[in-house]
């Protein structure tokens, strides 16, 4: 229904208009506005959640291990495995493990005999080969008789990695001289850190 106005203009009766005075076609437009602010809300709302809960791809950078160990273990006359003195980590691809470790190591020492500890950091649990790596700790025969002459070994190694996988990496060591049951590990601390090529 339509009215007339004096000037001649026409006004869409009431029936026509929604209960807030406005036409249904201006509502529709901000109807749907809302309901894709709504959506947005919601879809962020969601990504933030796997953001936070679902780890993303691996970086190419570096990627560091660490762990530590406490209490005395023999080193015998032969290669010796520190227990416990490990350290695992898993790298995406080739590149370069470089391990650092300070060992603690106590000898029992008897004066009149030379003691020769040496310590490694090896990929095996086995390997005490003599190599640039190894760390010496020379106990002279003219030292006094000490049941534990503490010193402490910092140890740096690289390990090439030609493919993606977990390694671990092992304090070793051997009484080259001057062996006895004085002679022990006492603590160590590694940490590994990987460099991609």
């Amino acid at each position: 229904m339509q009215t007339t106005h004096a000037k001649g203009t026409s006004d869409v009766s009431s029936t026509n208009r929604g209960t807030d005075g406005e036409r249904p076609a201006a509502r529709a437009p901000r109807r749907i506005a809302r309901r894709l602010a709504m959506l947005a809300v919601v879809l962020s709302m969601i990504a933030l959640v796997l953001v936070v809960l679902l780890p993303g791809p691996t970086a190419p950078g570096t990627l560091m291990a660490h762990r530590s160990r406490g209490g005395p273990a023999t080193i015998g006359a032969t290669c010796t495995r520190y227990p416990g003195a490990e350290v695992s980590i898993q790298v995406p691809g080739p590149g370069t493990v470089v391990v650092s470790a300070t060992v603690g190591v106590g000898v029992g020492h008897e004066f009149g005999f030379d003691d020769e500890p040496r310590i490694v950091v090896a990929a095996s649990s086995t390997d005490c080969s003599l190599n640039n790596y190894t760390a010496f700790v020379s106990v002279p025969a003219t030292l006094p008789t000490d049941p534990v002459h503490f010193e402490t070994v910092p140890l740096l190694r690289p390990f090439p990695v030609s493919s993606g996988g977990t390694y671990t990496y092992y304090v070793n060591g051997v009484m080259a001289r001057g062996a006895d049951a004085g002679d022990r590990f006492d603590s160590a601390s590694l940490v590994a850190v990987f460099y991609p090529s």
